[in-house]
């Protein structure tokens, strides 16, 4: 455990919305261990909204760098900050190198990455898999941060949550083809949930993703509409606070539901339910733990999607059902 009380503190976790969603509980932990520190974080454009507001911080930095130039800007800019702490949850080469050259007193970052030598304060991995915002908090453990119990993420400003209507949401998408339920699938449980429920589908869409959604809602037919168009996260919280249940492959839009007070059936091939289900009776997942091959994190698969292809409507229905049980229209 350092000895040194940090006063300034920089966070960085750029990329996906998902990560900077799930690294929210982290910031408040160190917020509460440190509560006299000025905590910043610096994240992507598209994740910025995520922590818009948030009371656990004092200023979001916006990282846009393209080339080297820009990215040693912001190293000047980073250092002209004199921050005491700089925590970097990703581990990648531009983050950090980001903190080897931060200045900062302590700098904090992955134990496990070959880019360890950025650190003087290595951050361990759980020696088991654990779900990400747990995750991340265990890590700051060399900082003094207990491992308390676990607020889920959370965004205030999604949290307008109001009486859920007879409605399910649908987030057929996913950037990887080895996270993606096939659409007539996501098909075919609508119809299920339709007839046993008697609930409207609404099928969520992003950037290139309409097409799938729009072969969902023909396939479900009757009591299926298409989501309208979100400009903003706030949009999109906002639409799905009218769900009973949201249920979505393995992907970013699946953490906007949790952050928002949602609950959330995901569908996993190659990722790890461990890692992206929350710690709640509210939040389940579903994957065939049968397959040799399940959880391989692999991008292509050599064995033609079966863990995705083979994975039953009834198999999904059933979990689907307990959750609904669970959560009055």
């Amino acid at each position: 455990m350092t000895a040194i009380a940090p006063r300034s503190i920089l966070v960085i976790q750029l990329r996906r919305i998902g990560d900077v969603i799930l690294s929210t509980p982290a910031l408040a932990a160190l917020q509460r261990r440190y509560p006299g520190a000025r905590i910043d974080i610096l994240v992507e454009r598209p994740a910025a909204e995520v922590v818009s507001g948030c009371k656990d911080l004092n200023e979001t930095l916006i990282y846009e760098a393209s080339g080297v130039p820009s990215a040693l800007r912001w190293i000047l800019r980073i250092r002209e900050r004199r921050y005491d702490l700089v925590v970097d949850f990703m581990g990648n080469p531009r983050t950090a190198i980001l903190t080897a050259f931060s200045g900062a007193a302590l700098r904090a970052g992955p134990a496990h990455v070959f880019h360890r030598w950025a650190y003087n304060v290595r951050l361990p991995q759980s020696t088991q898999t654990v779900y990400a915002a747990r995750e991340k908090i265990r890590m700051l453990a060399p900082l003094g941060v207990p491992d308390e119990p676990l607020a889920l993420p959370s965004v205030e400003a999604w949290r307008s949550r109001r009486s859920p209507g007879n409605r399910v949401g649908f987030f057929p998408a996913s950037r990887k083809l080895t996270r993606q339920w096939p659409a007539e699938h996501f098909a075919r449980l609508g119809q299920k949930l339709r007839d046993a429920y008697g609930c409207e589908i609404v099928v969520f869409w992003g950037d290139g993703d309409r097409g799938a959604a729009e072969r969902v809602v023909n396939g479900i037919g009757g009591a299926a509409t298409l989501s309208a168009a979100t400009a903003t996260l706030h949009a999109l919280a906002s639409q799905m606070s009218a769900c009973r249940l949201v249920v979505s492959n393995c992907a970013g839009p699946k953490h906007v539901a949790v952050a928002a007070g949602i609950p959330t059936l995901t569908i996993h091939g190659s990722s790890d339910p461990k890692a992206w289900t929350p710690e709640s009776p509210l939040h389940a997942a579903v994957r065939r733990d049968e397959l040799h091959c399940i959880g391989c994190r692999l991008n292509d698969c050599p064995y033609a999607l079966e863990c995705l292809r083979d994975l039953s409507v009834e198999r999904v229905f059933t979990a689907a059902s307990k959750l609904l049980d669970r959560v009055p229209a």
